[in-house]
């Protein structure tokens, strides 16, 4: 039996962590979107972590056949991925606006499916919303596989050409897609199944798509985001979205690491059957990007190591991106113009029909694993932050272990980033309406934190509120939590130590107890010897005055 073709595998319905699956609907089913246009469900042709794919048809009267112009995505209405895509469809990839631009460019067409419709269904019981596209052929990404990893490179110019007219028009409309790759590029077919002579690319899945731009017309500022750090496929994710927002470089980048890829089989941070393991650390990844970012050549010869020299187009690419600033605006035309002079089909001959190398023959093989990883939604642990999908791997390796000279070695970036979330394994089971406890403290607290800890220490035991009276001198006495009563009062037991030495009053052995009623009657035995010291001291003085008269 021949082997089938990688899209007549069937895909295993696999629920993303934290999303499920939608119930199949029935073929036959009438869907009726905001304008009121109904669609007709067809077979399911398609599944991912989030929702299936149907053929679908505007023509109710009929069943849907395997040449159904329509598709439509259908996912739970708690689903998030596809609530962003119809937003960017409606507000971005409507059919007048995609034609305006077009005509303003001078250009035939641009890869961005139009919007078709988009609304709400309910069946048995349930809510779920739908989206309505184009139908189009087979993506990159199987046929990338298909091909023994390697694509002509006539076709790689060809798609990077078409996948910046893409990027040009979605970063117009102040969007940047988020997620390029193979298996989210579709190319036309001829209405049989199989691709043109001369193959059309469209740029597809806008579930990730970010807004870089604000309602001002502003650029947003670079910020380092954790909840959304190392967004993305990892191993297409750029630098910018490593660190949690993204950009019109950040979608080149991207782009560059698929070319990459379909010229050399492999990126250097994959494997050798390529792909990253899923316990694959995404810091470490980030930083192998960023180091080779640094030296392109380097960069170059990792990718292209059975060649003497790498190809010129790609490397002054990468130069141009590893010199892009974060808001500045690319030079689309530029970088066209290092793909386009390869880009003239003749069109009776096949793109596939290269005789120039033997990697240029086109055979579907089977293979056993997945060709997509799918793409896991963001487990959400407490109210401020969340933990990415591909920070949960690497969040597992984490140890108790601290070490200065660890946490001084690492890159700047990375001593910004400071995860507020705790390993899982220290995390109790908790149920869904229970937060999760604070995180707890390091192992090393600083001297500050010290401090603070014995403060509160102090004031749980109260130990400041009975601190002992010092009776050497007055300034001891007054301490600076005693209120003027209470420096009074000091004062009056100072005097009352000082009376046995004067008087005849008992000694401290059988001293009566200091009462309120005992410090009110010193107080007046002490006025009363005051008023009498003064009255002496004016008959002395008067004595004084009146010899002085006499004499």
């Amino acid at each position: 039996m021949a082997p089938r073709r990688p899209e007549e595998i069937p895909l295993k319905r696999v629920a993303a962590s934290g999303c499920r699956l939608p119930s199949r609907l029935p073929s036959g089913e009438i869907l009726t979107d905001i304008t009121n246009s109904d669609w007709r469900l067809g077979e399911p042709i398609g599944c991912g972590g989030f929702g299936d794919i149907y053929l679908a048809s505007n023509d109710v009267s009929k069943p849907v056949g395997d040449d159904a112009k329509y598709v439509i995505k259908i996912e739970p209405h708690n689903n998030g991925p596809l609530f962003v895509e119809m937003n960017f469809y409606i507000r971005a990839a409507r059919k007048e606006m995609v034609n305006s631009w077009c005509k303003s460019q001078g250009r035939r067409r641009i890869g961005i499916p139009t919007y078709n419709g988009s609304g709400s269904h309910y069946y048995q019981g349930q809510r779920y919303r739908f989206l309505v596209i184009p139908r189009y052929g087979i993506d990159v990404g199987k046929l990338f596989l298909s091909h023994g990893r390697k694509l002509p490179t006539k076709l790689v110019h060809s798609l990077a050409v078409q996948m910046l007219d893409a990027l040009e028009y979605i970063h117009s409309r102040g969007y940047a897609h988020a997620d390029v790759k193979g298996s989210n590029i579709l190319l036309a077919s001829n209405g049989h199944g199989s691709i043109t002579q001369n193959p059309q690319a469209y740029l597809v899945d806008y579930g990730l798509a970010y807004r870089f731009r604000t309602r001002a017309g502003s650029h947003k500022p670079f910020v380092h985001d954790e909840r959304r750090a190392h967004e993305g496929t990892l191993e297409f994710t750029s630098r910018d979205a490593h660190h949690g927002t993204h950009s019109r470089r950040g979608d080149l980048e991207t782009l560059g690491y698929n070319i990459l890829q379909w010229l050399c089989g492999k990126l250097p941070w994959e494997k050798e059957d390529g792909g990253v393991p899923a316990s694959a650390n995404p810091e470490d990844i980030h930083a192998q990007k960023e180091i080779l970012f640094s030296d392109i050549p380097i960069f170059m010869h990792k990718c292209f190591r059975h060649k003497k020299k790498p190809p010129t187009n790609i490397t002054e690419y990468m130069k141009y991106i590893a010199g892009l600033g974060f808001e500045t605006r690319p030079n689309y035309s530029y970088l066209r113009s290092l793909f386009e002079h390869n880009t003239n089909f003749d069109p009776y001959t096949s793109i596939f029909d290269d005789q120039s190398t033997n990697e240029n023959i086109l055979c579907f093989k089977s293979f056993k694993r997945p060709y997509l990883r799918e793409r896991k939604p963001c487990r959400p642990m407490n109210s401020q932050t969340r933990t990415t999908r591909n920070m949960q791997a690497a969040m597992e390796k984490r140890s108790d272990f601290f070490s200065w000279e660890a946490v001084l070695a690492r890159h700047p970036d990375k001593l910004a980033k400071i995860s507020t979330q705790p390993p899982p394994s220290l995390t109790p089971p908790s149920s869904p309406l229970t937060p999760p406890p604070s995180p707890p403290p390091p192992s090393v607290p600083t001297y500050a934190m010290l401090q603070v800890l014995q403060k509160m220490k102090d004031r749980q035991s109260s130990s400041f509120r009975h601190k002992p009276v010092s009776k050497s001198s007055d300034n001891e006495l007054k301490a600076k939590w005693m209120t003027p009563a209470m420096e009074e009062v000091a004062q009056l037991m100072k005097k009352v130590s000082q009376v046995p030495a004067e008087s005849s009053t008992p000694t401290s052995s059988n001293a009566q107890p200091l009462t309120r009623s005992r410090v009110a009657h010193l107080k007046r035995i002490a006025n009363g010897k005051s008023s009498v010291q003064r009255v002496q001291n004016a008959n002395k003085t008067g004595q004084k005055k009146r010899k002085t008269s006499f004499s």
